[in-house]
This record gives C-alpha cells, structure tokens and sequence, in this order.
C-alpha cells in the first residue's frame, strides 16, 4: 500500500421534502441556506509522475484535492416546496448543478413523517440501491460509494420526474428520468435518444425488537441506452517510409478502403436490486449499523466498462454486492468496515494459449477506516476521516499476457465540515 489519503471540509444542510438528502426539511416560511465541502489528500499505489500519452493529463494522483464543495438553498411550504445543490468544485474543478428539485405534495399529519403523497420534477438521485438513494454524499461514513454502486448509478442524480409516497411502514417511488446520471459520459443533463429509464423503489422499514430497527428495500430500472453510430468515410490511402529514404514510392502508398457509415441505435437496459440494513444500539458503545446490497443489470453499467451490445454483438451481463458494517465507539469516534465485489461482463471471452476462455474477471474492493467526530453547533458537526482501500483491480496482466489482478490501493484522509 502506498499511501495518506484525503482532508475533507463540509459546509452542508438544506434538504428539499421527503428525499433522503441533504438534512433535515426548513421550516414554513423560511429559506435554508447551506451546503459542504470536502477536501482531499490521496495517495495512489497506482499514481505515476507522468503524463498520459493520449491526453497529456498527469497521471499523478497523489496530492490535495476538493472533492465536493457544495451549496444547498431550500424552501418549503406546506403543499409547494423547492430546493437545488451547486457544485462549486467538483472533479476537475467544476461549477455546476448537481440538484434542482420542485415539488408539490401532501403532508403528513406528523412533522417528522415524509409526505402521504409528493410529485417532484428536476434533478434528483436515481431511486435505484441503498447507497445511491438512501445516502447521501456528505452523511455516508465511507469516503466513496462501492464500484458496484458508482458503475451502475455514476453521479447519483439525473434529469426526470418522480411520485413517490409512504403508507404505514413502507416507502415508495417511480421515476421517469432521462437516463444519463451527471457522471455517464458526454451527456449529463441531455438524452440522446427520446426513450427514457423507468425506475422504482420500495422500501419497508420498522422495529424489531427492543433498540433494534431495521429495513428492506428493492430497486427495479428498466429503460433504453444509446450506441453512437460512425460517419461514412471516402476511400484513401497511407503513406509508410519503408525504405526510411524520405522519397514517396508507389509501393508505399498503402489503400485504405472507404466505410459506409453506421447509424446510432438503441438498446435494451435493465438492472435489479436488493438491500437490508439493521440498526442497533451496543451498550457502552453506540449505533451499530449493518447492511447489504445486491445489484444485477444487463447493458446497464456506465463508468467502469460501459455497456454497449450493439458494438459488442451480445448483451453484456454484470453482477454485485456490498457488504459493511459501521459502529459508533463512542459519540466522538466511529470506525468502519465495506467489502464489494463486482463483475461488469459475466460473459467475456478471452483468448489464452490458443483457447477461447470465458473471463469474468471481478473487481475486489475492502475499505476500513476511522472517523473522528465533532459537534459544532445544533446544526454544524466536522468529522475527520482516515481510511483506507484495497483494491484488486482483474483488468491487468502479468509479463507473459496473460490475465492477472492488479493492486490499486489507495489511502484518504478526509475533513468534513456541515453547517
């Protein structure tokens, strides 16, 4: 392991309604002002003091970096509410809106219940898993979500319309969204095709017994992806100096035929998932919190190996879970623990010594780590947190070719700031 790691600082809190984000709801009548930030001090295994020959980028990785630096502006009514977060540096420093939220609902009977019924239109997290809904960037313990988590949902939020609701113990939502999360690729905040991602979520939670609570969720998305297609080319050819002597013969000039052009196409997308999560209260100690999340999609991943069936020739399957674990110490110290494995492509195929062999290739990823607590004010905390990653990357080989895992760790010390 190489490394130090991440120095975060959080300046949050300003929620919008019933989502499971940024802090508590403001009040009638009033306008919350907020927000976070969160400063970094990474050291990668992987971190090179080079530059990458296609881009030129530096692919040192090791240094001070604000990881997320946002501003959080609310208001609520009782039966009309708004709210959005900007991003004020975000990865590679830029100023965006990463949340918009309008909505209009109709309130519980209890002040701390979410509304029996609220329509919501803008930009908000993708109801699909545990980490990617429930938790939100700054309240999460873990410095990062899982892969699993990030290759299906990249960004959290994405552009669409929802109605979601509680009855007794259970929670739900169906969302209409564009379909390409804010971390996707070249189209946040845009659709390339007119067919849109149809997601749902259902969520049941409650007492067990005594100090114990705990609660199960499913996510379904189901939508359309989107295959650029190539412009035709016209015939041409190239020159190759074979004889090095700086004169163009007719032997050098190699043809390079024309193509016809592709035009772009659609795919069929989906993904299924399920979580659990248990609360408990250990005597002398803390909150305890144990939880679990499972993930199966075909053509749904887009940031580790994005998904595209048309150039590939098949559907490309992927499969992951999370399991972890954070306790309370005492009210000032919380320690914990995250394993998650990820295979994005269940079905490729590899050639090695001369045979066609299915190589699913997983990602391993286990994060530990310690965090450092500290209340400001009623609404203003800091937390310091020191952890490390392990992972076991499978994309690499060794020196023959062949198939190998390679190590990626990397240590982050992160200080958190809410306000």
């Amino acid at each position: 392991m190489t490394g130090l790691a991440a120095v975060g600082v959080v300046i949050a809190s300003v929620a919008w309604a019933e989502a499971p984000d940024d802090g508590p709801p403001p009040t009638a009548e009033s306008v919350q002002v907020g927000g976070y930030a969160q400063v970094d001090y990474l050291r990668r295994q992987i971190s090179q003091d080079e530059l990458s020959d296609g881009t030129g980028e530096p692919l040192n990785e090791d240094g001070f970096s604000v990881r997320r630096a946002r501003v959080i502006l609310g208001k609520e009514w009782k039966h009309v509410g708004v709210g959005s977060i900007t991003e004020l540096f975000g990865e590679g420093g830029v100023v965006r809106p990463v949340g918009l939220d309008v909505h209009a609902q109709i309130p519980s009977q209890t002040e701390d219940e979410p509304p029996v019924v609220q329509v919501r239109a803008g930009l908000f997290p993708v109801p699909f898993g545990f980490e990617t809904y429930e938790q939100t960037d700054d309240a999460r313990f873990f410095g990062e979500r899982s892969l699993v988590a990030h290759s299906l949902v990249p960004g959290r939020f994405d552009l669409g319309a929802a109605l979601s609701g509680r009855v007794w113990a259970i929670d739900w939502i169906v969302a209409v969204q564009n379909g390409e999360p804010l971390e996707s690729g070249p189209y946040a905040y845009a659709d390339p095709n007119a067919a849109k991602d149809v997601c749902a979520r259902l969520r049941v939670s409650g007492d067990l017994i005594g100090s114990v609570r705990s609660a199960v969720g499913t996510s379904v998305l189901q939508g359309q992806g989107f295959s650029a297609g190539t412009p035709p080319t016209k015939d041409s050819f190239e020159w190759q100096d074979l004889n090095e002597d700086g004169l163009v013969l007719q032997s050098e000039l190699i043809p390079i035929p024309g193509a016809a052009g592709r035009p772009s196409e659609n795919f069929r997308r989906w993904g299924l998932g399920a979580d659990v999560q248990v609360w408990a209260e250990v005597p002398k100690l803390g909150e305890l919190l144990v939880y679990g999340e499972f993930a199966v999609a075909v053509n749904l991943d887009r940031a580790v190996a994005p998904a595209d069936p048309v150039l590939l020739g098949r559907d490309q399957r992927s499969v992951g879970f999370i399991v972890a674990a954070t306790q309370e110490i005492t009210k000032a110290v919380t320690a914990g623990l995250r394993y998650d494995r990820y295979a994005p492509n269940l079905d490729a195929l590899e050639l090695f010594d001369g045979v066609t062999v299915v190589s699913r290739r997983p990602f391993r990823t286990v994060t530990a780590g310690v965090a450092l607590n500290h209340a400001l004010s009623e609404r203003a905390s800091a937390k310091l947190l020191t952890e490390g990653v392990f992972e076991q990357n499978s994309l690499g080989r060794d020196n023959r070719g062949r198939p190998a895992p390679i190590d990626n760790d990397t240590l982050r010390v992160r200080l958190q700031v809410i306000l």
